[in-house]
């Protein structure tokens, strides 16, 4: 694939094509050439539109990990973050999982500042990734829970 700029729809195109298996496998699920799937992922103003929405939502639907960074790509666009939702199991309407993943969140909140800490006025950049995580995991819980509760009040299970 072609050299595509960071944060561009070019890369991200690449690395949902990355994420699908590759040129071959993609051209392969999509029923189209594995050069005119390299050349829609470049910049032309012969054919403007790149690899083209059709495409990248069939490719979606073939392979969901596709997707992702499709949707991060325009989540950013729009002053967002994509952060993927696991629906299954129990734990998806679990009010209790929110209480105890947002317990976690203030517990490293108050080591990070705490003088135990090499920067108490701040995060250090360990405590930063760390409390990333413990952010990720509550708003995986809360948004789990509103999809549930999202479901029901439509009428869906």
């Amino acid at each position: 694939m072609r050299k595509a700029r960071p944060a561009s729809i070019q890369s991200a195109v690449q690395t949902a094509i990355r994420a699908a298996g590759g040129l071959e496998a993609v051209a392969n699920d999509l029923s189209v050439g594995v050069s005119t799937l390299s050349h829609g992922t470049e910049v032309s103003e012969q054919r403007p539109g790149g690899l083209g929405v059709n495409y990248l939502d069939r490719l979606s639907r073939i392979v969901p990990e596709a997707a992702v960074p499709i949707a991060a790509h325009f989540a950013a666009l729009g002053g967002g973050t994509f952060h993927p939702l696991g629906l299954e199991g129990s734990t998806a309407a679990d009010i209790h999982r929110i209480t105890r993943e947002f317990s976690d969140v203030l517990q490293r909140h108050a080591e990070a500042h705490s003088a135990a800490s090499a920067s108490p006025d701040d995060y250090t950049v360990k405590e930063a990734q760390e409390q990333l995580v413990e952010l990720d995991e509550m708003v995986s819980a809360a948004m789990q829970f509103r999809a549930t509760l999202l479901r029901k009040a439509e009428g869906r299970r």
